[in-house]
């Protein structure tokens, strides 16, 4: 049985507390307040700290990426120059000056100054034709410390460079998953045959269907998005079925019966000339060109009393036939060069490839012909150095074939051959790993050929256009192809 407890009984069984005095309440008022101004103290500290600090990091990102962007321009500024005059890329340190509307290397200065950024060009050489062009950017933080950005450009002198061998520059990107990026329209009644890359131009070659139409067309494609036609000529009937080119000349292997060699002074890409013409004897096509020193070799088509013709064009207005030699009743669809070797690539099925001595090039001397195993009629071939002078040859039985030991004609070899389903018509192929190939294969017009190993070579990759490709080149990490259609100029790069 539970007692009930007094009403006062939790208040009894708690000891007393001490009374708080008026004095003690004041006191602790006043710490409170202490208290309570030191943390505002801190957090305005805090906060300052913040928002400067935030202003700081702030600052520090609008100028790295206003450095960026002058190394940019240094980079592009740099791309003119080369394309100006190559001898101009001098070794050493540079400073950039904008002058006459255009950038070049200051006569005396090693760097440039732009508010608190200085820049300098650093040009080392790799080969006669290759250069390294570093442009560094620097400046200074309010601490102190010393900020710089470096962008790396691999220069070519793409004019120098024969347009029958690799290529030398390095790949980058992807290239595994190739993706278009522009293309150019020669307008209706237009078909592409032949391209060349000199930056920051193409030129690309046509057939028209009247003889009222141009044949020979150049495109800026310093934006290569979006090519612009910088000029165009109109040869008349025949139309331009291959392109070389030398310097600041381009020869046209033409279908026209009164030239059938054509030069034109592409100086001035905006203003095209033609400089001088060759007509050969009997109206059998010209379907292919190439120039050593001072001679031109033309190709034509098997009907020709010689399907090659030696030309002398030390004086491009007036080019003279040296003399005309025959392939064995075979269409010279192509040509290349490797030192004192002239490679001609024929369609006769029993001699596909013959070879001449061009040590004295205005008497090029045969020595004799290579017959690839099986019925293959050549289009096309190129030179690729690996472990010595190779060839890549294209034929019309889909195939690439890889050939060694090119410098004698008993040595000759296949190393490997890769089916690709589709007449291989031109090559062009990259120091090192990958050749371009413009095939007539109705689902993968545009192929890419690993020959890292020349002994296995193998498919990367490829991409489909709506008519078959004829004829293919590379610079700056870019491939320029001309399609059989009036919206002829394609340019791939890699992801």
């Amino acid at each position: 049985m539970f007692t009930s407890m007094p009403k006062d009984w939790f208040i009894k069984g708690l000891p007393a507390l001490p009374r708080r005095q008026a004095g003690d309440e004041a006191g602790q008022s006043l710490v409170e307040i202490l208290v309570a101004i030191s943390i505002f103290v801190l957090s305005m500290t805090a906060a300052f700290q913040l928002i400067f600090g935030g202003q700081s990091l702030s600052v520090d990102a609008a100028n790295a990426q206003l450095a960026a962007d002058y190394a940019q321009e240094g980079t592009s500024a740099v791309r003119t120059v080369r394309d100006r005059e190559w001898a101009e890329l001098m070794d050493g340190n540079h400073g950039l000056v904008f002058q006459n509307n255009e950038w070049m290397f200051g006569s005396t200065s090693v760097s440039d100054t732009k508010d608190i950024f200085t820049r300098t060009i650093s040009v080392s050489t790799i080969n006669e034709n290759v250069k390294i062009a570093t442009t560094t950017v620097t400046w200074q933080v309010n601490s102190g410390r010393l900020q710089k950005i470096e962008a790396v450009e691999q220069l070519t002198n793409w004019g120098a460079l024969s347009y029958s061998s690799c290529r030398q520059e390095n790949l980058t990107g992807d290239w595994s998953r190739p993706v278009s990026i522009g293309s150019a329209d020669l307008g209706s009644g237009n078909q592409g045959t032949d391209v060349l890359a000199k930056l920051p131009y193409a030129f690309v070659s046509g057939v028209s269907s009247t003889a009222s139409k141009p044949d020979i067309f150049s495109f800026n494609v310093s934006s290569p998005s979006s090519p612009t036609l910088a000029d165009s000529l109109n040869i008349g009937a025949g139309g331009i079925n291959s392109i070389y080119i030398k310097g600041n000349y381009l020869y046209a292997a033409s279908a026209n019966d009164s030239k059938e060699l054509i030069i034109f002074d592409i100086s001035d890409p905006n203003n095209m000339v033609e400089a001088g013409s060759l007509s050969l004897s009997g109206s059998t096509d010209a379907m292919s060109v190439i120039v050593f020193e001072n001679t031109a070799a033309v190709g034509r088509l098997s009907a020709a009393s010689s399907e090659i013709a030696f030309i002398n064009v030390s004086d491009p207005a007036y080019p003279t036939l040296i003399r005309g030699d025959s392939s064995n009743d075979g269409d010279v669809r192509d040509f290349a060069i490797s030192g004192n070797i002239l490679y001609v690539i024929s369609k006769q099925s029993d001699e596909d490839v013959w070879l001449y001595n061009i040590t004295d090039t205005l008497n090029p001397i045969r020595i004799g012909y290579h017959d690839i195993e099986g019925t293959t009629e050549d289009l096309s071939v190129f030179v690729q150095y690996r472990g010595g002078a190779n060839l890549l040859v294209g034929n019309m039985e889909g195939e690439l074939v890889a050939l060694g030991a090119t410098s004698t004609v008993d040595k000759i070899y296949v190393r490997d051959r890769i089916n690709l389903g589709g007449d291989v018509n031109d090559i062009v192929c990259v120091v090192g790993n990958l050749a371009f190939l413009a095939t007539s294969n109705s689902g993968k017009e545009f192929v890419i050929v690993n020959t890292n190993n020349l002994d296995s070579m193998a498919e990367y990759a490829s991409l489909n256009y709506p008519q078959v490709a004829t004829g293919i080149d590379f610079a700056d990490n870019k491939v320029f192809m001309s399609v059989r259609s009036n919206d002829s100029l394609r340019i791939i790069t890699s992801q």
